[in-house]
């Protein structure tokens, strides 16, 4: 069984049976059909008096009471059963809709069936799995077998995405409101644990971080998840809404302060949840799957720029942290959350806080739009449910931060500025988060731009991640990306698990040239040696940024450059008039083993137009160029009245200048080099690029025709053994010059 599944079923449980006639008589029969406990079941529901459970399912197996021979035949007398319950059948019965007439016709007249299919994800083939159920379905079943369809709804946790029924039958009397549960106090009433046990520990009360949170940030709706006493709601300043079925209040609350007195789950289902707080705080139930569910519930309505901070991330001694609660300080397995955001959302700024006395997660950089939680909920919940733990990282608070440091307040001061800007998108307000936090700063930084690149930019990333990229450890370097206003977006979780020292920025009025979008990357860059790339389908070979970042040494105004080659037999404006193409690309990608030694790019490659001198001669344009920060700076970086299409001889104009520099010196990368994919691009990949036009701008800006850079380099590197064919090239050059 899946956990939405186990959640959907014990809501038609709180919602139809809690206290109502059919958990108050002398006793209540319900059928689970398809009860096998293979995976859980819903026993724990529905396990204790005045209940008695009977699991049913077509083959013996764990808690099974009841073999069913026939499906569609239930060996138990009409209008019998109180609650006919399913989540694992309807969807491996092949003739479905008679196993659900034979529900209907077992059926208490005061009974309810709830039924759960899925609307979508994989297939499981016990013995068959034929069908997935949309919204119409439920209601034309309930046609079909003469009973009355009272609510269905459709959860949208992946991957199998819920359709929820609940049923009665047509003769059915009319449905009494359920009375409210009596929900116990949120407070400790058993004993205390050993003294080791109720450990408490933190530089700073979680109470004072969050009344600094309210002062500096002056959130315009304030969310809390578990309001208790109403100690920490009462700091809320302006409009606020508490959630907490049975708060403690010991005090006033703010004018426009509101109390939802239902659990989190109700209160999302609800038109009260149809808010957008730009500040959350969740303190609720003390279990990873209802601290994850509040996150995702809060994350899909979070206004623009909004902060998230989740209590009891730190139990201070395993005691604290177990899920069955035995002492007065009690974290549960929140612990797990932390752990969940950390591997499945790396777009999300995550900051531990060594706040007294649990411990505190501030996030930033919450996307509505993100719907990966809920399309993976299902798996992701058995794998970290499956981690053991608490982990040393959390019992030692590994990461966390003092809240009353100099570095929190660089965080919260970024977080103001950010906040102020007009619209400021998730990415860039990590990004912002992540320079002013950053516990190291990098020594070179590398510009990527792309558009249009969901094909090409993945690799490109690959190449240039932690994973491939030798000699250079990853806090050395960061990588930017800037989409220049693709249309067809590339997938930003791929590329960010791909590397840890990635961020990635959306240009702001994109242009059909670059040149904008380099700058503004340059803008970015933390390190003192900054490398562009202004084609981000240009995978790198694994020496390139070591060797760059040693060669910088060299010299103090050093001017790093690497030659270019093209994936395929010849450069690409031939190979495409011969059937070269992104396909036969991909195959020769596969079978060379690139991932495994970058180096054996030379292997399948022809050297690039610019380059076709070879290794030995000053190519007309370099596509990485590494300058330091204050070079670009004072180079004015890329001149902007480029702007034809693709920034038309842009990079050669930025190489020619750069070589150009009277104080800068020259330094070619031996060994290393950029691959160029196809990509359907303005120039590199078009058999009849638009040169007259490039010329013309550039005789426009320059007043001359362009000239290939004639200074003398220096060389620093090696060549691989996969590059000596290109070598042999470049000797027979300089003997035939």
């Amino acid at each position: 069984m899946h956990g939405s599944s186990f959640e959907n079923m014990r809501r038609c449980y709180q919602k139809y049976v809690l206290g109502g006639p059919l958990e108050t008589r002398g006793e209540t029969i319900v059928l689970d059909i398809g009860g096998a406990d293979v995976n859980g079941s819903y026993r724990e529901i529905f396990g204790a008096e005045p209940f008695r459970y009977i699991a049913a399912d077509l083959t013996p197996g764990p808690g099974v009471e009841m073999v069913l021979t026939d499906p569609y035949s239930i060996p138990l007398p009409d209008a019998s059963v109180h609650l006919v319950i399913s989540g694992q059948a309807l969807e491996h019965c092949e003739f479905f809709w008679r196993a659900f007439a034979e529900m209907n016709r077992v059926l208490h007249p005061e009974g309810f069936i709830f039924l759960i299919a899925p609307s979508a994800g994989p297939i499981h083939r016990y013995p068959v799995d034929c069908y997935r159920f949309y919204p119409d379905a439920f209601g034309a079943l309930a046609k079909y077998a003469g009973c009355v369809l009272v609510e269905s709804w459709l959860d949208p946790r992946g991957p199998w995405r819920d359709l929820v029924g609940v049923f009665r039958r047509a003769d059915a009397p009319p449905i009494h409101p359920v009375p409210a549960a009596t929900v116990p106090a949120s407070g400790w009433d058993g004993p205390s644990g050993a003294p080791e046990e109720e450990a408490l520990r933190g530089k700073l009360s979680y109470l004072e971080v969050l009344d600094r949170l309210h002062r500096e940030l002056t959130p315009t709706h304030y969310l809390e998840i578990g309001v208790r006493h109403g100690v920490s709601l009462a700091m809320a300043r302006g409009s606020a809404t508490g959630v907490d079925p049975a708060p403690e209040l010991s005090g006033e609350l703010g004018r426009d302060t509101a109390i939802a007195r239902m659990t989190s789950d109700v209160f999302f289902a609800s038109p009260l949840a149809d808010l957008s707080p730009d500040l959350a705080f969740i303190d609720g139930m003390h279990l990873f799957e209802y601290a994850l569910r509040d996150f995702m519930n809060i994350e899909a309505r979070a206004a623009p720029g909004a902060v998230l901070v989740i209590d009891d991330i730190f139990p201070n001694h395993p005691a604290q942290a177990e899920r069955q609660r035995r002492t007065r300080a009690w974290t549960g397995d929140v612990w797990r959350v932390v752990e969940a955001l950390r591997k499945y959302r790396p777009d999300l700024f995550l900051l531990p806080l060594d706040a007294a006395p649990t411990g505190l997660l501030l996030v930033a950089g919450l996307d509505p739009t993100n719907r990966l939680l809920w399309d993976i909920y299902n798996p992701m919940l058995r794998e970290i449910a499956a981690l053991p733990g608490p982990p040393r990282s959390a019992l030692e608070r590994e990461g966390a931060i003092d809240p009353s440091s100099v570095e929190f307040t660089r965080v919260l001061d970024a977080l103001k500025a950010a906040r102020g800007a007009a619209a400021c998108p998730p990415t860039e307000l990590v990004s912002r988060l992540r320079r002013a936090f950053a516990p190291q700063t990098p020594k070179l930084s590398v510009v990527v731009v792309a558009y249009n690149m969901a094909r090409e930019l993945p690799r490109t990333i690959r190449s240039l991640s932690p994973a491939m990229q030798r000699g250079i450890d990853p806090t050395e370097y960061e990588i930017i990306v800037i989409d220049n206003g693709s249309t067809c977006p590339f997938d930003e979780a791929e590329i960010r698990n791909m590397a840890p020292n990635l961020t990635i920025q959306r240009q702001p009025n994109a242009t059909v040239s670059p040149v904008p979008a380099i700058n503004y990357g340059i803008s970015l860059a933390r390190g003192d040696l900054v490398g562009v790339f202004i084609d981000g389908a240009r995978i790198a070979s694994p020496g390139l940024l070591a060797n760059a970042l040693a060669a910088s040494k060299l010299h103090e105004r050093p001017v790093i450059g690497a030659i270019a080659f093209h994936l395929g037999p010849t450069t690409q404006m031939e190979s495409l008039r011969n059937g070269y193409n992104q396909k036969v690309e991909d195959a020769l990608l596969a079978s060379s083993g690139w991932e495994e030694d970058g180096y054996r790019l030379f292997s399948i490659s022809a050297l690039a137009g610019s380059s076709a001198g070879g290794w030995f001669e000053v190519p007309a344009e370099s596509n990485s160029i590494f300058l330091r920060a204050e070079h670009w700076k004072e180079l004015g970086g890329w001149d902007e009245n480029f702007v034809t299409p693709g920034g038309g001889l842009v990079n050669l104009d930025m190489w020619a200048r750069a070589c150009a520099d009277p104080h800068g010196q020259l330094i070619m990368l031996l060994g290393e080099a950029t691959f160029h994919q196809v990509h359907g691009g303005v120039a590199t990949n078009n058999p009849n690029p638009p040169q007259g036009e490039f010329h013309a701008e550039y005789m426009r800006l320059r007043g001359c025709p362009y000239k290939r850079p004639s200074r003398k380099p220096s060389y620093y590197g090696t060549l691989p053994g996969e590059a000596f064919e290109s070598l042999k090239h470049s000797i027979s050059g300089l003997e035939r010059r």
